[in-house]
């Protein structure tokens, strides 16, 4: 749908769409109707006897703590929590998109290429009638309300919603639509706003401020509830990989979102709280966090690669679709900005260029910083790691975020102090040499026991 909002106002072509809302709809599915539909799809009488029984006099009871109702009869209703109710219901549904599939209809929708119109989509209950015309949308909308009349389904005209686009003089511009059901008008879409099918927004210019705005939203509510929590920056840090990227990944595939806005506005919020969590100074570099358990890192990585693995997976499912519609609609969006996400053949190889870049800036161009991810990928022994990382999860807090700027040398040695301009001398207090973290944790022979051995 947001191809085709965007091929419509970028070709200045005239588009209608209407969503479309039933009543209580896997509610009211009659149990006649489904006797009718299984019929319709010469379904076996076997099948049709198990499901007959099932929905033939069915009677249900409220029971609560206090009462309990007598038997009551039920005659309309697909079963909740039964996995036959979905199919159901779509069997029902079906004998609707099987008539508009006739070619008198087919010719109303709105098409890329004149032998493959779109004109409905239907998932579940909700359903989206796209035309070139208003007119075309318009019979459409009869054609349903027959077929809601048939079935005996009930139209919510007030939760219904049209919206359309059209060409006015050398531009396309949103208009508001007049359409009816059932002789009630259909509301319109306000001029500038958006609206929601299957959980994405769509409006005239496809901004996606409203995915925007909750994704910050989201981000910032769970990081700050995260925060408030009395634990250890490792189980926070696990809720954030487990948890809050999970919450994210809804809008980072739906959405039409560019990486350079997620790194500025999403990342920087993702890192505000860890680096708070762990108490690296904004001097500090958060790359050693982002390495793997085996490298002295903590195996989480910021949202923009969440969302990289987002992209890349839907690009490849609409690659590799069955549907000839849906690989036409990966080559249409086959652009400059999709590019850098058909390079990647899976979410795995996205994390592995991630966390490769990472290692080559601590090797390559992080000197200070990166000293001691050198040191160990050099000289360590391959058991090492394994042992620390099981070492460093039994730490207390402060000891474990001491370990964290140990790693990335942040902590406030006086090399240190000198380069950020705290302190004029960078010299050890007690042999007056260069005061850097290995010579603290090793090199200075007045103050270790260990030169008096």
């Amino acid at each position: 749908m947001a191809d085709i909002i965007n091929k419509a106002r970028i070709r200045q072509r005239s588009v209608v769409i209407t969503l479309l809302d039933l009543k209580n709809a896997f509610g009211e599915i009659h149990h006649n109707l489904i006797q009718s539909v299984l019929d319709y799809h010469h379904i076996p009488d076997y099948i049709k006897f198990v499901i007959k029984s099932l929905y033939t006099d069915f009677q249900t009871s409220i029971i609560t703590s206090e009462f309990r109702t007598p038997f009551m009869t039920v005659g309309r209703g697909v079963l909740q929590g039964d996995c036959l109710s979905p199919l159901l219901f779509n069997m029902c549904f079906n004998t609707f998109i099987q008539h508009i599939k006739a070619e008198k209809y087919r010719q109303f929708g709105f098409s890329f290429k004149l032998l493959n119109p779109i004109h409905w989509f239907q998932f579940a209950d909700d359903a989206a009638v796209i035309t070139g015309q208003e007119s075309e949308n318009q019979h459409l909308l009869n054609r349903f309300s027959i077929w809601c009349q048939w079935s005996d389904m009930i139209i919510r005209v007030d939760k219904c919603s049209t919206f359309g686009i059209k060409k006015a003089i050398t531009k396309s511009v949103q208009y508001l639509p007049k359409l009816l059901i059932s002789n009630q008008l259909i509301p319109k879409i306000t001029i500038g706003e958006s609206f929601q099918y299957l959980g994405r927004y769509f409006d005239f210019h496809m901004s996606n401020d409203n995915h925007k705005t909750e994704l910050t939203t989201l981000l910032n509510e769970l990081m700050s509830d995260i925060d408030s929590k009395p634990l250890h920056p490792k189980n926070k840090l696990l809720l954030y990989s487990r948890y809050v990227l999970s919450k994210l990944a809804w809008h980072f595939t739906v959405a039409t979102l560019s990486k350079t806005w997620v790194t500025e506005n999403i990342d920087s919020i993702a890192n505000k709280y860890i680096r708070r969590w762990l108490e690296v100074p904004i001097s500090g570099t958060l790359s050693t966090v982002f390495l793997t358990n085996n490298k002295f890192g903590l195996s989480i990585y910021p949202p923009s690669v969440k969302f990289i693995q987002c992209q890349t997976v839907l690009r490849k499912a609409l690659k590799s679709s069955p549907n000839e519609s849906t690989n036409d609609l990966w080559r249409a969006t086959s652009n400059h900005t999709n590019i850098q996400y058909d390079a990647y053949s899976s979410a795995k190889e996205v994390l592995k260029d991630f966390r490769s870049g990472h290692e080559n800036k601590l090797l390559n161009q992080l000197t200070s910083q990166g000293s001691f991810f050198c040191s160990v990928t050099k000289f360590a022994l391959p058991q090492l790691s394994k042992v620390w990382s099981v070492a460093q999860s039994k730490l207390p807090k402060n000891i474990y975020n001491f370990t964290i700027r140990y790693i990335n040398n942040s902590l406030p040695t006086r090399k240190n102090l000198n380069r950020w301009a705290i302190s004029s001398n960078s010299d050890c207090s007690f042999c007056l040499s260069p005061e850097t973290l290995l010579h603290i944790v090793a090199g200075c022979q007045f103050y270790l026991d260990r030169f008096t051995w």
